[in-house]
């Protein structure tokens, strides 16, 4: 119980010193985040992979990664402050041991809340379905330039 209260006066706090501003990526990208309830985990270490295999279609889809593993926090490999993996916990109601996969719209609202042993193929098929998304696909295609398959 006393764990629990402190966590909780933890992540109040954390909102009101740091909170992780979401709206810096509004209408310009999307957002990934895996959360796990440490570096160590298998499912996050796969997804790294993946993500790391296939930076091409990450970049194309205008997606940023974040992890939450723990307390500690990257965006697209940059740490982040642990009292901003505390807000950001908190905006998306997630305990230390959750794993998840999230992923925001350029609109800011939350477009899939899924296993962190999600297939990010998956993720990418859905991307790609997004109204924006198709627009920038024909876009690309009509000048020429190569759009990455899922």
């Amino acid at each position: 119980m006393k764990t629990t209260v402190i966590f909780l006066l933890s992540l109040l706090l954390a909102q009101v010193v740091s909170a992780y501003d979401l709206a810096q990526h509004l209408w310009r990208e999307r957002l990934l985040i895996l959360i796990a309830p440490s570096t160590e985990d298998p499912g996050l270490q796969q997804q790294r992979r993946v993500v790391a295999a296939r930076r091409d279609a990450v970049i194309d889809r205008d997606l940023r990664v974040l992890e939450l593993a723990g307390e500690a926090g990257v965006r697209d490999g940059e740490p982040l402050d642990t009292t901003e993996v505390a807000s950001l916990r908190a905006r998306f109601a997630v305990g230390e041991n959750t794993r998840l996969l999230i992923l925001i719209g350029l609109d800011g609202g939350t477009k899939r809340r899924a296993s962190l042993d999600t297939d990010l193929a998956e993720v990418f098929r859905q991307v790609d379905a997004m109204p924006m998304r198709r627009a920038d696909i024909r876009a690309k295609k009509a000048a020429g330039i190569p759009v990455t398959e899922p």
